[in-house]
């Protein structure tokens, strides 16, 4: 009987020792620290790393500090407790994205943007770091695929030409800008120009050639004042 008393003793005494010990940090409530703490990500996924290693550490007796450090997408949140004394490093990936405009269908090349070409889809910012891309297809009316487009393509500006803003043998209203004078004249335009090309143009009253940007404003001449 001894024996069968001494056995169960022994058995109880793990289960005894873990009840006695110090309770445990419970890992929801770090991960609930670190997210106030990273604060609102307005059209981003903010992801956690593992944070299982809190249930190793002892419950911490006031609130959980937090420091983040690092640049997005990826940072470091250290969670401090005071007493006991204990950090843990969790890994934060930031996943922002951007409402910009993709392909709703597949785009051939040569073939000029129509009506239910263009969509806006919310993509990670990631995708298109570095590429000029577009958030409104009114941006595209009139540009050619330089390329072919699957559908779902992010649009970047490698992607298009721009449409042809003024054509060889148009009369053109051009805007002159020359110091603090502004002054508009008719010229007809020797080239066909795109938005952002520089043309060249004959005043017809004059017979004087010149060259002019084409904007989005229309052809512009910008003088030295």
């Amino acid at each position: 009987m001894t024996r069968q008393f001494l056995a169960a003793g022994l058995s109880l005494l793990p289960l005894w020792i873990a009840q006695a010990g110090p309770a445990r940090q419970d890992p929801t409530l770090v991960a609930a620290a670190v997210r106030a703490a990273i604060g609102s990500q307005p059209g981003a996924t903010v992801t956690l790393g593992p944070i299982q290693g809190a249930a190793y550490m002892q419950s911490c007796g006031g609130p959980l500090g937090v420091s983040v450090s690092g640049v997005e997408p990826y940072e470091q949140a250290a969670v401090h407790c005071g007493a006991p004394d204990w950090t843990l490093y969790v890994t934060v990936t930031i996943a922002a994205s951007t409402p910009v405009v993709v392909a709703a269908r597949p785009i051939a090349a040569g073939q000029a943007f129509g009506p239910g070409d263009l969509t806006i889809r919310d993509e990670p910012d990631a995708l298109d770091a570095g590429r000029a891309v577009y958030h409104d297809p009114d941006q595209l009316a009139g540009a050619t695929a330089v390329m072919n487009l699957p559908g779902g393509t992010i649009i970047s500006g490698d992607d298009i030409d721009e449409p042809v803003a003024v054509v060889a043998g148009q009369l053109v209203a051009v805007a002159v800008h020359a110091g603090g004078v502004d002054l508009s004249v008719n010229a007809i335009a020797d080239q066909t120009g795109r938005i952002g090309d520089t043309i060249l143009l004959t005043n017809p009253s004059s017979g004087r050639r010149f060259t002019a940007q084409v904007t989005a404003a229309g052809v512009v001449v910008q003088l030295q004042g």
